[in-house]
């Protein structure tokens, strides 16, 4: 005894699936792979590298290309320092804290400054460079 599925039967699968497919395909929103706390480092000193404006150390203003080069320097030296933590311990926090928010010998908070001139303190900058990474917003 052969059954034959109606032809409505097979329109209303077809019809539920494709609507379970669309809802499910477009209530995901973006997702993305967390990223690695070296790798997180690593887009930050590239996204000060390419900084459309300057930064200020010291009272002195200067490129956004020598201030990755300087906080790469920086990070370098504090990671082969025996009082800072081991490598593999370091986080993008602790990058932004310790190492692109002031001076290690001056104390002198670092500034951003912007195109049209306003200035901002380093770290309030990459705290919110920060989050667009960990929300998967950095390109």
């Amino acid at each position: 005894m052969r059954k034959f599925v109606s032809r409505s039967s097979l329109i209303f699968c077809f019809v539920s699936f494709s609507f379970l497919s669309f809802f499910s395909l477009s209530s995901n929103p973006k997702s993305c792979k967390p990223n690695s706390e070296e790798t997180k480092i690593e887009i930050l000193l590239k996204t000060i590298g390419n900084f459309n404006g300057s930064f200020i150390r010291n009272g002195e203003t200067h490129l956004a290309k020598d201030a990755e080069n300087h906080l790469r320097y920086k990070l370098k030296e504090a990671k082969n320092s025996f009082f800072a933590p081991d490598p593999k311990d370091w986080t993008a926090k602790l990058f932004i804290d310790k190492i692109a928010t002031k001076s290690f010998l001056s104390g002198t908070p670092y500034k951003i400054r912007f195109p049209n001139g306003k200035e901002f303190p380093s770290s309030v900058w990459l705290y919110d460079e920060l989050k667009k990474i960990d929300s998967c917003q950095s390109d």
